[in-house]
Parts: structure tokens; sequence; C-alpha cells
């Protein structure tokens, strides 16, 4: 099942050195969820995610860092770090297994992207292909495939984007360039449709 793979902590809310060192790994289909279910109470400890990936196989992948790790495991999804060396060691077992790299702020703003109404053109568009449909974005000579899905959201490079000029500077551009680009445009007509080669029209 597809989701994220994330490693959290507890903190002190105020500030304080906290000598807790132990770190939690767990998965979730929303890794924002479960800060918030660790962060309910009115505590001075919170908690907060540090890393967080996303994989094709989240159950699969925990059960595989539980059995390397189970050494360090204190009880359930908890783990020993007194030297300060698993966040290191979650990284670079994430990145060797090909996990995408995520970040709780880009999650956040995927949930609102899904729970929000997107572009009425895409909505019409989407209403009019009748199933998820592939689009071809050019940015620097380059061709790009963006799915429209069949709820009017488009998806690159696994984020998910609520108008054509989000997908552009905070998809495309932040792809190629590793930012978020400030100006684009919101035209359908930069797209076309990969199956036809038609450009979508404004």
């Amino acid at each position: 099942m597809e989701g994220y793979i994330y490693l959290g902590e507890y903190y002190d809310a105020i500030g304080r050195p906290v000598a807790l060192p132990d770190k939690k790994i767990g998965f979730s289909k929303v890794p924002v969820s479960r800060e918030y279910q660790l962060n309910r109470t009115k505590s001075p400890i919170g908690y907060r995610v540090l890393e967080v990936y996303k994989v094709s196989d989240m159950k699969k992948v925990e059960t595989m860092l539980h059995s390397i790790l189970d050494s360090r495991r204190l009880v359930g999804e908890w783990f020993r770090d007194d030297e300060d060396t698993l966040t290191g060691e979650f990284i670079n077992f994430m990145i060797a297994y090909g996990g995408i790299v995520s970040s709780i702020s880009d999650i956040k703003e995927t949930k609102e992207i899904l729970q929000s109404t997107p572009d009425t053109r895409l909505i019409d568009l989407a209403n009019g292909f009748g199933k998820d449909t592939t689009l071809i974005r050019t940015y620097l000579g380059n061709d790009y495939e963006v799915t429209l899905t069949s709820k009017g959201i488009l998806v690159f490079n696994g984020e998910y984007f609520d108008t054509p000029n989000k997908l552009y500077n905070n998809g495309v551009v932040k792809f190629v360039k590793g930012v978020k680009g400030g100006s684009g445009t919101n035209n359908l007509s930069q797209f076309k449709v990969k199956e036809t080669g038609e450009r979508l029209k404004d």
C-alpha cells in the first residue's frame, strides 16, 4: 500500500533541552494526522516528524527498517538513538530503497489541495475525458508528463496541484531548478494531451 515512512521525536515545546534521544519510525497514509494525534494534549513535550519519505509499500518498508534496527528497539515503534546516528541511517536506507523525500509542509499542502475545489476549467476537462489523462508540459525544451485526475487535480512527480500555475511554479520549475518559480501562466494551452498530441484550449 502506497504511503509514507516517517521518523519522529519528542521535543520540549518551550525550548528546554530534552534528554530523550529516542525516535519513532512508523508508516501512515497521512503523517500529518499522526503528528497532530501525538500533539493533542497541552503538554510542554511536543512531537514532530523529522524525515518523511513516500514509498509504494509502506508496511513492507516499515517492517524492513524495524527488523534492521531491532537491537535498538525500546518498545513498539520507538528506537534508542543515544549516539544521534539514527536519522542518518534512516535517510541512507530510504535513499537506497528509492523512497521519495517529502516534507510535512508539502504533505499538509497536498492535504489542503485534495480537500479544495480545483480550478473549474480542470474539473470541466476531467469530466470531458472521463478518466485520468496524461498531459505533456514542455519546459526548457523537455517534455514532462502530468496526470489530470478524474477529479480535476494535476499530479506531477508524486505531488498534487489544483491550478496550472501551481503545477508550473511549484512542480515543474521546482523539479528542474530545485527552487519554486515565481511567474508562469495559468493558461491551459501550456498542456497537450499525450495520447493525441492535441493542445488544450483556454
